[in-house]
């Protein structure tokens, strides 16, 4: 049964050849409305009582706020890795006919029989993100640097059998481990869950690092005389909390950016796994074959 959060908690006699070890994994649904049926069926077949636990978020329109919910709700738990699949991807789970029948990708079978959780846990990182582009025709390769032009022909001629470092990686279908969540509370102490658990703001864009900024300045300003010395470097802290608000926390940043951002500062860099490569859902499943590149940078 699921409890008020919709969470499928660890079972607490599991059969003899079970052990509460081998449960690792939450598989994290934060969905908002109607889910593609190709998609559900996806879900269903990564799903293995012996070895996930799953939660649905369901009719949250504030994507970030789901996101947190979620991410609140994981380390409640004793699980090691929380893999979030949004309601418009079709995921490999293992059976490569299936999943170039239905993408119409046509991607070697080593490729397209992958199992999702498998591959993503699998890689050694402890923030890592499957590769899938934007669900429009000129949609982009869902990655940091793919906004280049030679890194976006590369990403459309894969899948590569190759885990990169980014500076972000869409959450479509991303694999968390904890300590990822937990290193980003000790970093941002704003952003942590209250003393209930909840409240954390992994995924929001927060005033956070501003008021670490406000904070210092007003600590500087308020001890001696004020003088032009003292106004001119309140200036340039400013300034200084201007530039990083901009680059770290600015307002036209996706949650996955931000996220991925504050991760990298608490020490979890991210990365794209340039084989295991996801359909995204729009009037048509989109991927690297049929999403015609805009002209971008060169590199």
């Amino acid at each position: 049964m699921l409890n008020h959060a919709g969470i499928d908690p660890v079972v607490a006699h599991p059969p003899a050849s079970v052990t509460l070890l081998q449960k690792r994994v939450m598989i994290v649904l934060p969905w908002y409305k109607a889910v593609n049926p190709l998609t559900s069926f996806c879900v269903a077949q990564l799903m293995d009582k012996r070895r996930t636990s799953s939660m649905l978020n369901f009719g949250d329109a504030f994507v970030a706020h789901s996101r947190n919910t979620c991410a609140d709700n994981f380390l409640a738990s004793d699980l090691d890795w929380m893999i979030t699949i949004d309601d418009d991807m079709i995921v490999p789970f293992g059976n490569a006919a299936w999943f170039n029948a239905h993408t119409k990708f046509n991607f070697p079978s080593r490729f397209a029989g992958l199992n999702a959780i498998d591959r993503l846990i699998g890689s050694g990182k402890t923030l890592v993100g499957a590769l899938y582009f934007g669900r429009y025709p000129n949609g982009n390769a869902m990655y940091g640097e793919a906004g280049r032009e030679q890194e976006a022909a590369y990403a459309r001629s894969g899948p590569h059998d190759v885990v990169k470092q980014t500076r972000w990686v869409g959450t479509g279908c991303m694999a968390i481990h904890r300590s990822v969540f937990l290193d980003i509370e000790k970093r941002f102490p704003r952003l942590g869950r209250g003393p209930d658990g909840k409240g954390g703001n992994w995924f929001s864009t927060s005033e956070h690092s501003a008021m670490d900024h406000i904070d210092r300045i007003r600590e500087m300003l308020s001890k001696g005389p004020m003088d032009g010395a003292k106004a001119m470097k309140a200036y340039e802290m400013l300034e200084a909390a201007a530039a990083e608000a901009r680059s770290k926390s600015s307002l036209g940043m996706g949650e996955d950016v931000q996220f991925c951002i504050r991760a990298a500062e608490a020490g979890h860099p991210a990365h794209v796994d340039m084989g295991l490569v996801c359909g995204h859902m729009g009037h048509m499943i989109f991927g690297p074959h049929n999403t015609s590149p805009k002209k971008l940078q060169s590199t």
